[in-house]
């Protein structure tokens, strides 16, 4: 499996064919005024569909990929002779007062209307039309030339389902996101359904547009509150198949990265990547009693300078291009992503989930120099699929060891792989520093779950680890952690890690093993507890979610939440969960991966809030029950949580993972 430890930034595929019919539209769209013209034209499904080579499993489910070679919806017919409707929205969609204005479309489709006095151009703005049973076709009257379709009312949705202030959204960034969304092939199995062409945009660019939405609905942030140093984070999962199903992989990746982000004008952000430390295992084989074991760690420095937007809502947005890597005989591409960092309010703490993937293909020498330098579209040779969770932390400028107090709560996750084995743990404790340059852990309970060559089940074990006090901590001015040492150490004990500019919130990421023989990869993350139990009623959170986990015949699942799946607290002891995640599915190391997405709503989620102990939210179903045991920092704006789920009935827990809780109102 390819490495992949940095933050890849990239964008959509270079392949750009437009729906049919669904021109992507250039004119400005700032505003407008007395016989200002509107026009474009009305397409919908009907008619067939022209099939190309079908997709992948793989390559559906993740929203954000595009084969090499797109088919467009050739099936999106003219409407001719509907009735056009001018009208004002509210932010849920409904009609505000009359009809602005009307006209018809030719048979054609094409329509032109003109403005009333007064009237510009707004994303509250919408031209409507409505055929039978009431089906609706909307589009945001957000430049001159408007195209009505199912990507137009696709996109309105969006805006409308993540509570947008529409009269509030800046036109032009509404303009370039149709206009994205309308590079992405769409594929409908039922050509004469409407609903079924919003369910192939949603399977298909979902993700994406939801992601972008986010952030023209924030509107623009100002970023000189987030500019500094920041070291940042990740720890991963990864999964790979090979198209002829020969082997597999599973891997974890760790990584830690120094950036700065500097400040700009109407929220632009310029974030410098300069150096990353990084380790790698991997577990390779056909099936786990023939696995061999892959480790590497390393370091690099980079001079690579990223364009970002920072928004009114604490996201950190940063969108690339797409991005090629050859090595050797394989190479790889990396479709479309906006990589949307969450802020923790009013801090410089950013929280990433990053749900990406890449496609395989073997490598060609397209000069005749003897170097392969190319990757062959026809010869795609495996999925790979990674899931990382990464913190973003400003560093201090003049840290001492006084600046460190108080009692931090500390959740856990590590893996460890060896031929035959794959193990992942989690544990919970808390750390108390008097601000002398020491610490006391208390003592952690936790759950390992595992995979053993020649079992049918997973493993499980309940684990405790006893107390250790007077620990020393050595921190650099800038917040580096250096080592960690029991109390009389003759030797300081080398660790990795930081603590951040508020010395409220610390990360530590290790890593040890040997090529061919085990690799163990793990992660830490604490923050300061509120002296007393904190409120959360009223308040809604990001939810960051990702697990992994082990099932009979050696299955490994990889789950994730998306960006805008939330938790909404309608009191301190109940909250609800709606959004959507991933499950990427591996039947045993050498199988192939399937990807699937479930849609969540008003999941009910049952809170004990612990404030100096350990905070629990608990999901329950006739399945079984999740539960996220962890703790809220001292303003409950920032939750860390451990991962487990349980079947019901007989059986011990076999997923274990981390999230994270990130305050984004209320």
């Amino acid at each position: 499996m390819k490495r992949n430890h940095y933050l890849v930034l990239a964008g959509a595929l270079s392949t750009s064919v437009l729906l049919a019919g669904c021109g992507s539209s250039s004119s400005s769209g700032s505003g407008s005024t007395e016989g200002t013209q509107v026009s474009g034209t009305a397409t919908a499904p009907a008619g067939t569909v022209a099939f190309y080579e079908p997709r992948t499993p793989f390559e559906v489910a993740l929203n954000f990929l595009v084969p090499s070679v797109a088919a467009a919806i050739t099936g999106l017919d003219p409407i001719e002779g509907a009735d056009v409707e001018l009208i004002r929205v509210d932010d849920d969609g409904n009609q505000i007062g009359e009809v602005l204005a009307r006209t018809s479309t030719s048979i054609t489709g094409d329509y032109r209307l003109t403005l009333p006095e007064g009237v510009n151009l707004a994303g509250n703005l919408v031209v409507r039309i409505t055929g039978q049973n009431s089906t609706t076709l909307r589009a945001q009257v957000v430049e001159q030339d408007v195209d009505i379709s199912p990507v137009s009312e696709f996109v309105l949705r969006k805006f409308i389902s993540q509570g947008a202030k529409l009269d509030q959204l800046v036109v032009t960034d509404v303009v370039k996101l149709e206009g994205r969304v309308e590079a992405f092939d769409i594929t409908l199995s039922d050509a004469n359904n409407l609903e079924q062409a919003f369910a192939a945009l949603d399977q298909q660019v979902g993700d994406f547009v939801e992601n972008q939405v986010a952030v023209v609905a924030g509107g623009e942030g100002d970023s000189t509150g987030i500019a500094g140093n920041y070291r940042s984070a990740a720890f991963e999962f990864g999964l790979h198949d090979n198209d002829d199903g020969s082997n597999g992989t599973y891997a974890t990746d760790l990584w830690m990265a120094q950036f700065s982000f500097a400040a700009g004008s109407d929220g632009a952000v310029t974030v410098n990547h300069t150096e990353e430390d990084y380790a790698y295992g991997s577990l390779n084989g056909t099936a786990l009693n023939q696995s061999g074991v892959y480790y590497e760690v390393g370091e690099d420095s980079f001079d690579e300078s990223f364009a970002a937007t920072y928004t009114g809502n604490g996201i950190l947005s940063i969108t690339g291009e797409f991005e090629e890597e050859i090595d050797g005989d394989y190479g790889w591409r990396f479709p479309a992503f906006t990589y949307n960092l969450q802020q923790v309010p009013d801090t410089g703490l950013f929280f990433l989930l990053a749900n990406e993937a890449a496609v395989r293909y073997s490598t060609v020498d397209t000069n005749g120099d003897g170097e392969k330098d190319a990757v062959d579209p026809q010869a795609k040779q495996g999925d790979e699929v990674f899931r990382s969770l990464e913190v973003f932390s400003r560093t201090p400028t003049a840290f001492t060891d006084s600046d460190l107090t108080g009692t931090f709560g500390r959740v856990f996750i590590e893996t460890w792989i060896e031929s035959g084995v794959l193990e992942v743990e989690t544990e919970i404790n808390t750390l108390t520093f008097p601000g002398d340059g020491t610490v006391d852990s208390g003592a952690a309970t936790g759950h390992r779950i595992g995979l053993v060559a020649g079992s049918t089940e997973p493993t499980y074990t309940a684990t405790t680890s006893p107390a250790e006090n007077d620990l020393t901590i050595v921190i650099t001015a800038d917040g580096d952690i250096t080592s960690v040492s029991p109390a009389g150490a003759q030797e300081p004990t080398t660790t990795d890690g930081f603590v951040n500019d508020d010395a409220n919130f610390l990360v530590f990421a290790e890593s040890e093993g040997t090529s061919g023989q085990n690799a163990q990869m793990n992660k830490t993350l604490a923050v300061k507890l509120p002296a007393q139990t904190p409120t959360v009623a009223g308040k809604t959170y990001r939810l960051l979610f990702n697990s992994l986990t082990l099932g009979n015949g050696e299955e490994m699942i990889m789950n994730s939440s998306k960006f805008n799946t939330l938790l909404t607290m309608a009191s301190n002891t109940t909250g609800s969960i709606d959004g959507t995640f991933f499950e990427v599915i591996k039947a045993g190391l050498g199988g192939d991966i399937e990807v699937s997405t479930e849609e969540v709503a008003d999941i009910e989620v049952a809170v004990s809030l612990g404030g100096s102990e350990p905070t629990d939210l608990v999901v329950s179903d006739e399945e079984g029950t999740t539960t996220l045991e962890g703790f809220f920092n001292e303003d409950a704006s920032l939750g860390i949580f451990n991962v487990r789920w349980q079947p019901t009935g007989p059986g011990n827990p076999n997923e274990l993972g981390l999230a994270i809780l990130v305050q984004t109102g209320g």
